[in-house]
């Protein structure tokens, strides 16, 4: 079992209990608290600006550790912008990548973890409950890798971090954009943007071959790559061949849906959405224009063409 140090303030993201913190963390926390419950109607959206104005007027030094299970733990920035939305008891992120973890508790697969942030899908992937999945994760910005690294550490060094981008082939050079951790990407803005890191791209076929792996023949996928998922996917041709479950993120801002419209049409993909209690699976990209009511949030999709994953979907009850 793995401690937090003395310095961070602790949270439980089940319960919502709060250890080692003082009085001005703690009215820090029940104000992002009182703010996620206004926002929730709205997807939490402007918790963001929230986050950075309690940080302004409650400063603290301290980092925030959230216990997502027992042998879970993911160090953040105190008051981070993106990831206070955690303190919502049992908020519910990306529950369809959730659903499919859950689904597949028996089943002996390599979980790839890519656009891994600050990783929290490796550290609850190569976790207990999820069955101590072997996880390689991949993050393509120097100082979020910096954040992941830590939390591997935190973590007990269970999986495998790696500071890279996905691509169509290993060894391209990229250039990276972006000001907010969670929205990094190879993907240039338009108008002048601003180059902050430059990095090399591996491909997913490469990423499943590495020895962590060795023995394994099922996988799960996560792509959080913001832009590139067409390449990213592409660059998997062994694994789409193989028995492989992808997420991927279908954004909102994009009105023509040409990640899922290119996953469906060209790439012979099954896709299925999860929303509300039940999955639906789509026939086309243009059913999107029902789902997608906000531009900025993103859409976990699943997809496959594997026979045994495709199977379990259908039979289990998350499709039902």
């Amino acid at each position: 079992m793995m401690a937090a140090t003395a310095d961070d303030i602790v949270i439980d993201a089940r319960s919502g209990r709060i250890d080692n913190a003082n009085a001005v963390e703690r009215t820090a926390i029940a104000a992002l608290r009182a703010a996620l419950t206004v926002l929730r109607p709205f997807d939490s959206f402007g918790i963001s600006y929230i986050a950075r104005a309690v940080r302004s007027v409650l400063p603290s030094r301290r980092s925030m550790v959230f216990v997502l299970d027992p042998d879970c733990r993911m160090r953040v920035a105190y008051c981070d912008t993106y990831w206070s939305v955690l303190l919502r008891r049992n908020y519910p992120y990306e529950r369809a990548l959730h659903a499919l973890v859950d689904l597949s508790r028996d089943v002996e697969f390599g979980f790839i973890d890519g656009g891994a942030n600050h990783g929290y899908w490796s550290i609850l992937a190569s976790g207990l409950r999820a069955g101590a999945r072997k996880t390689v994760a991949i993050e393509l910005a120097p100082d979020t890798y910096s954040r992941l690294e830590d939390n591997w550490q935190l973590n007990g060094e269970r999986f495998v971090v790696l500071n890279r981008a996905i691509g169509r082939v290993t060894g391209d050079a990229v250039k990276i954009y972006g000001r907010k951790h969670e929205a990094r990407s190879t993907v240039a803005p338009e108008g002048d943007a601003t180059v902050l890191f430059e990095n090399e791209t591996v491909s997913l076929d490469d990423l499943a071959a590495m020895p962590v792996f060795e023995g394994l023949d099922k996988f799960m996928v996560k792509l959080d790559v913001e832009g590139v998922e067409v390449p990213a996917l592409e660059g998997g041709e062994r694994l789409l061949a193989g028995d492989t479950v992808f997420i991927y993120e279908e954004h909102g801002s994009d009105p023509k849906h040409e990640t899922t419209r290119h996953v469906l049409d060209q790439m012979k993909l099954r896709v299925f959405w999860l929303g509300g209690d039940r999955a639906r699976e789509l026939k086309s990209a243009d059913e999107l224009n029902r789902i997608k009511k906000s531009r900025r949030t993103g859409y976990d999709m699943i997809a496959s063409r594997s026979p045994f994953w495709l199977q379990r979907l259908e039979a289990a009850t998350l499709l039902h």
